[in-house]
């Protein structure tokens, strides 16, 4: 509303209104909103709309084309017609080809008017107190259109002249970036312990920090951290190492006790954990469980007999597994590890994992030695 009324403010005292603008999204947004308010306003079609960027102009194109990523008010309209191809707005290629007669709105790049179409039409203008400019975005200090926002008696042309400043300058925020309303209202909902404060100018930070602070400093419930570091500064963060996870499957039958140790299978999925029995795979993951059987099988011309006595001095989880015929078979050692032996032959297979294959290599030193 501010920034319709303040152009037709500007066109109707007789003055040119100047819109610096980025090539990309804003301008588009702009154009769209100069194009419904003029189509709403018949007095206002005899004053003509330009939009001065080739950048511009070339990706009106693909805006005019994926009607389908825009919001739904946009979607709606090209059930009548494209809202990117405007009636009451044309493309300026340039400076040259622009009869500069009574009221117009030029929108032109760049945004900061540094130089090129923009600044040349600032020079033009900027001395006739009928005309006016509104920096729509963004500005960066040390640049044009950040200077005559401190409303400047005079402003410096890029040829070196000194020209006084007469026309009006107002700003209105199309940024790209949050505000501090909407930057708040997220951490208001967040509500985070560590804000740390990057990628802006240290005194705008400065005041954003502040004004954070001063919105929860009487706030008993919530403690909230604010950094502003400089370029290079490191920000150190300390976290509790506690995680939450949820039992699921066959491991969720029995309700645990305090203290009791569950052993599962932890997945992670879109920040949540979730602990769950191997068999249970299939049913709450897309993973599947697959066992290796290891075998390994070295030559032996010793007695079972020889090799139950040394292999008990490493543990006394030994098992014998009788054959048919009564005699020893082999042996089953750390519930694990199974160790047939057959003429000048011990085999040994086992479940692969990392302990149990290190027992093993345990198991196969012994038989070796």
């Amino acid at each position: 509303g501010r920034f319709t009324s303040l152009i037709s403010d500007i066109v109707n005292r007789g003055g040119r209104c100047l819109i610096p603008v980025f090539a990309l999204g804003r301008a588009q947004e702009l154009l769209l909103i100069l194009d419904e308010y003029w189509s709403q306003h018949p007095e206002l079609q005899d004053i003509p709309i330009y939009y001065a960027s080739s950048l511009a102009k070339k990706c009106m194109s693909v805006y005019q084309t994926y009607i389908n990523a825009m919001n739904d008010k946009i979607k709606r309209q090209i059930n009548t017609n494209n809202p990117f191809v405007f009636k009451h707005i044309s493309n300026l290629k340039a400076s040259s080809h622009f009869d500069d007669i009574g009221p117009s709105v030029v929108m032109a790049s760049p945004g900061m008017m540094q130089s090129g179409l923009s600044r040349e039409l600032f020079e033009n203008w900027c001395t006739d107190k009928r005309n006016g400019c509104i920096i729509a975005g963004y500005c960066v200090e040390g640049t044009l259109a950040k200077h005559i926002l401190s409303e400047p008696e005079e402003i410096v042309t890029m040829g070196g002249q000194k020209l006084p400043l007469k026309c009006s300058v107002d700003y209105i925020s199309f940024s790209a970036h949050t505000d501090y309303k909407q930057t708040s209202e997220f951490v208001r909902i967040l509500k985070p312990t560590h804000i740390v404060l990057v990628h802006g100018e240290a005194n705008e930070m400065g005041r954003l920090k502040a004004a954070l602070i001063r919105e929860y400093e009487d706030d008993p419930e919530y403690n909230i951290d604010i950094f502003n570091p400089r370029n290079t500064e490191p920000v150190e963060l300390y976290f509790r190492g506690e995680k939450m996870a949820k039992i699921v499957g066959n491991l969720a039958t029995d309700r645990p006790k305090q203290g009791q140790q569950l052993s599962g299978i932890l997945v992670k999925r879109n920040f949540n954990y979730h602990i769950m029995s191997p068999t249970d795979l299939n049913n709450y993951t897309e993973l599947a469980m697959s066992t290796v059987t290891q075998r390994q099988s070295s030559y032996y011309t010793g007695s079972l007999a020889q090799l139950h006595l040394h292999v008990s001095q490493l543990t006394t989880d030994v098992e014998v597994l009788p054959a048919t015929d009564g005699t020893t078979r082999g042996l089953k050692i750390f519930k694990e590890i199974v160790m047939l032996h057959s003429k000048n032959m011990i085999t040994l297979e086992w479940t692969a994992s990392p302990v149990n294959d290190m027992f093993a290599d345990a198991i196969l030193a012994i038989v070796l030695k």
